[in-house]
């Protein structure tokens, strides 16, 4: 059986950074009855259709949802438990900003059910900090890093890099200062300039290229050398730490997205579903508004070789063709495996197909040449 998931979007933020071009939005007054009614209603109708699965990871992202009530979350994780077999050492990870939590709600959420918590901190610079839209510091920042890792058994804290002004030795001193955490995970994100967003409408530009690729395979190896590898192109963990939600996204598990823009992944009767929440968080509290489509089989190979090929496990022969129903090979152009392998940038063997370090830095331009 593949693992399953749920993961629900809190669209709310206390203010809207420069670089998210994620579906959130900004409200002082928020129904939190009506948006938990919502919620629950979905779970209500999905419940029906997916009951012979067994729930091993929810995940709350956003948006902000460390400004949910820890009730909510409290309320929407016992639905969960009522509605489907749950595991007993499931995952509940919550996405939060350090400067939206305290020593209280944190364990108002680890009441509820919450053992995972994911920390923004995305800088220990404060001038980048500032630059990034944030509104903490690096003290608040890491005041509350400590009092979480005393409340979660398990703690992740996300950093971005490859800030426009920012040099390789600027990034190397501050990656120096992330490992000396001692986390179990990180999530490292070189910043993207996405369309629509404030930093693209302004025309910030990111570091040139080759700087950028000096700047990954330097993450590369001083994480290695800390004993907390990449397992996928942006995610770093010691062994038995990575986040096994996300872990279905890449390898081909399925969920359910619960929120406006929320997307799902699921098989019913033989078909596998691809749905998406509305975008419009106000249209989606009251319609509840889920588009739902049928993807085709090669449609389903192509979303697991784009996603697999990310990890460091890369896209599992097994794995694949119990979901597909074919080998990896049919789906990609023999000739143009051939050459990346021969060049060192993607290794294909009985476990299946995964890019090396130097493959990762030019993944998307490599999937697009290969995948038929």
């Amino acid at each position: 059986m593949l693992p399953f998931g749920i993961y629900f979007h809190w669209p709310f933020c206390r203010s809207k950074c420069p670089y998210c071009d994620f579906v959130s939005i900004t409200a002082k007054n928020i129904d939190i009855r009506a948006w938990t009614d919502a919620y629950l209603s979905v779970l209500e109708r999905y419940a029906a259709r997916t009951a012979d699965k067994a729930v091993s990871s929810v995940f709350f992202g956003g948006g902000t949802p460390s400004l949910m009530p820890a009730e909510t979350v409290a309320g929407l994780l016992s639905a969960v438990r009522r509605l489907w077999k749950t595991d007993e050492d499931a995952e509940v990870s919550l996405e939060a900003n350090p400067g939206t939590l305290n020593a209280e709600k944190m364990n108002a959420f680890r009441k509820a059910g919450v053992n995972r918590l994911s920390l923004g901190i995305q800088s220990l610079n404060d001038a980048d900090l500032r630059f990034l839209g944030r509104l903490h510091d690096s003290e608040t920042a890491l005041n509350a890093l400590q009092t979480a890792r005393n409340v979660f058994p398990e703690v992740s804290a996300d950093f971005i890099y490859a800030l426009p002004h920012q040099t390789f030795k600027d990034w190397e001193n501050e990656l120096r200062r992330i490992l000396d955490l001692k986390l179990d995970h990180l999530s490292l994100y070189q910043l993207t300039l996405e369309e629509g967003t404030f930093f693209y409408k302004k025309g910030i530009e990111p570091p040139e290229e080759n700087l950028c690729a000096d700047m990954f395979e330097l993450t590369d190896r001083m994480t290695y050398a800390a004993g907390i590898p990449r397992y996928e192109v942006s995610n770093h963990a010691r062994s038995g730490h990575e986040c096994r939600h996300n872990l279905l996204y890449w390898q081909g598990g399925e969920w359910l997205g619960i929120g406006p823009a929320a997307h799902g992944r699921f098989f019913e009767n033989g078909k596998y579903l691809a749905t998406a929440g509305g975008k419009d968080p106000a249209r989606w509290m009251k319609t509840r508004e889920t588009a739902e489509e049928v993807l085709s089989t090669k449609e389903i190979a192509e979303e697991l070789i784009l996603t697999g090929l990310r990890t460091e496990k890369g896209v599992l022969r097994e794995r694949f063709k119990e979901i597909v129903g074919a080998d990896i090979e049919e789906f990609l152009y023999a000739d143009t495996l051939e050459d990346y392998c021969s060049d060192g940038l993607m290794i294909s063997d009985k476990k299946g197909l995964r890019a090396t370090a130097r493959g990762l830095l030019i993944l998307n331009s490599l999937c697009s040449s290969l995948v038929k």
